[in-house]
C-alpha cells in the first residue's frame, strides 16, 4: 500500500536497497523497513544526529514483498511498517515480537482512537502493533478528461469505475487499478451491498464478476497510478489516498483530485512492528518512541500525505494541512469507511489466484 513517486532516497537508503540488509548491520546502525518514500530525509538525519546512531531505511513497494521478507526471518530489521491486516499471518509463524505493557506505557497512548478501530478489525493489533499512518482507498480523477466523456457521472461514486458503460467511455483516456487484491475485492463487495470482508464463495463470485465486467476497459493493474495519471496515460485510478493527493497538494495540478466514494471504502492502516529476530530491542524501542513524537509524526504526515492520530489539540497539528483530513476521510463519509480484517494464508492464496486468473481473462 501507499507507494508515492517522489524520487527521494538518502545515501543510507540507497545502500540498503542495493546491498541488502546485512551490508551495514552491526553496532551504530539501526535498520528500519518501510514503504517507499514514507520517511523524509529530515527525520532520518535528525534521529541519527540525536542518538549518534545511523538510521538506515530500507524500502518496499508492494505489501507482499514486505510480508515475504519478514516471514523468511533473519531480515536484520530493528523496526518495520506493515499493513495491519498482515499481522496475524506474521504472528502465526512467530515473526513478530510482542509488545508488553511497559513498552506501550512509554508511548503515552498517542493513538487511542485508531487503536480502537484496529483492535476491532485485527484483535491482536493491541499486542503486536503500534498505529503509524492511515488513509483511504478511493478514486484519483483527472476531472477534465472524465467530464468530457461522462458528464453525467458523479465523481465521488464507484459507479464511475464499476458501471461498464462508464468504464467503456473512459477506456480511451485510461483506467488503472492498484494491484492490491484484498482491498479491490473489498471495495467491490461493499459496492454490491455485501460484507466487504466476506470470503464466502458466492460473494467472491459476485465481486470477481463485477471486476471482470470492467477489465476489458482497464489499461493496467499495478502500483504506478500516480505516474500514469501525471503522464496522461490514465484519467481514472483506483488507488490509495497517499498516492492520489500528491498531484494537487505538491504539484499544483488542481485538475487531478482524490474522491472518497459515497458508497464507502477501505480505511487502511500501516502499523509499526518489531521483527522477532531483531537483536537490538533497546535501540528499536528508542526508534519507536522517536517515531511517535507528535512533531516527528507531523513531518512524516506532511511528507507521505498520510494521516496520523496526533491529538487535535497538540501544537504539532498546527503545522499540518488540516484540509488533508477532509480530503482523505470526509466527515460526512466516515460512517461508510471500513477496515480490512486478516486473511489466512490459504484465503490469501485463493484471492491471489483468482486475481491473476481474472487479469489473464481465465
Amino acid at each position: 500500500m501507499r507507494w508515492m513517486i517522489k524520487g527521494l532516497m538518502t545515501a543510507a537508503m540507497a545502500v540498503a536497497s542495493t546491498l541488502g540488509t546485512t551490508a551495514l548491520a552491526g553496532e551504530g546502525h539501526l535498520w528500519f523497513y518501510a514503504w517507499n518514500n514514507t520517511i523524509p530525509l529530515e527525520v532520518v538525519q535528525d534521529f541519527s544526529e540525536r542518538y549518534n546512531t545511523t538510521l538506515v531505511v530500507d524500502t518496499f513497494m508492494v505489501a507482499d514483498e514486505a510480508e515475504a521478507r519478514l516471514a523468511a526471518g533473519r531480515s536484520g530489521y530493528d523496526l518495520a511498517v506493515v499493513p495491519v491486516e498482515m499481522l496475524p499471518r506474521l504472528v502465526s509463524i512467530d515473526a513478530l515480537h510482542r509488545f508488553d505493557a511497559e513498552e506501550r506505557a512509554q508511548l503515552n497512548e498517542t493513538h487511542p482512537p485508531l487503536m480502537e478501530k484496529l483492535s476491532e478489525a485485527v484483535p491482536m493489533a493491541s499486542d503486536y502493533a503500534v498505529p503509524f499512518l492511515w488513509g483511504t482507498t478511493g478514486l484519483m480523477v483527472d476531472i477534465d478528461d472524465v467530464l468530457d466523456r461522462v458528464p453525467e457521472s458523479a465523481l465521488d461514486s464507484w459507479d464511475l469505475l464499476f458501471k461498464p458503460e462508464y468504464a467503456e467511455a473512459l477506456s480511451d483516456c485510461g483506467i488503472t487499478i492498484v494491484d492490491a487484491v484484498q482491498e479491490v475485492v473489498a471495495v467491490a463487495l461493499n459496492y454490491l451491498g455485501r460484507d466487504p470482508n466476506s470470503m464466502a464463495e458466492e460473494d467472491l463470485d459476485a465481486a470477481f464478476d463485477l471486476l471482470a465486467g470492467i477489465m476489458p476497459y482497464v489499461r493496467t493493474v499495478d502500483g504506478s497510478q500516480q505516474e500514469q495519471i501525471l503522464q496522461n496515460e490514465a484519467c481514472v485510478a483506483l488507488t490509495w489516498s497517499s498516492d492520489a493527493l500528491a498531484p494537487q497538494s505538491l504539484m499544483g495540478r488542481d485538475e487531478i483530485r482524490y474522491f472518497v466514494p459515497q458508497e464507502g471504502t477501505v480505511l487502511w492502516a500501516d502499523v509499526l512492528v518489531w521483527p522477532n529476530e531483531s537483536g537490538h530491542f533497546e535501540h528499536s524501542h528508542l526508534l519507536l518512541k522517536y517515531l511517535n513524537e507528535p512533531e516527528v509524526l507531523a513531518k512524516i504526515s506532511q511528507f507521505s500525505l498520510a494521516l496520523t492520530d496526533i491529538p487535535a489539540t497538540h501544537a504539532a497539528m498546527q503545522s499540518l494541512d488540516l484540509e488533508m483530513l477532509e480530503q482523505i476521510a470526509p466527515k460526512e463519509k466516515r460512517e461508510q469507511l471500513f477496515m480490512l480484517t486478516s486473511r489466512s494464508g490459504e484465503e490469501k492464496r485463493t484471492l491471489d489466484r483468482r486475481w491473476r486468473r481474472m487479469q489473464l481473462g481465465l
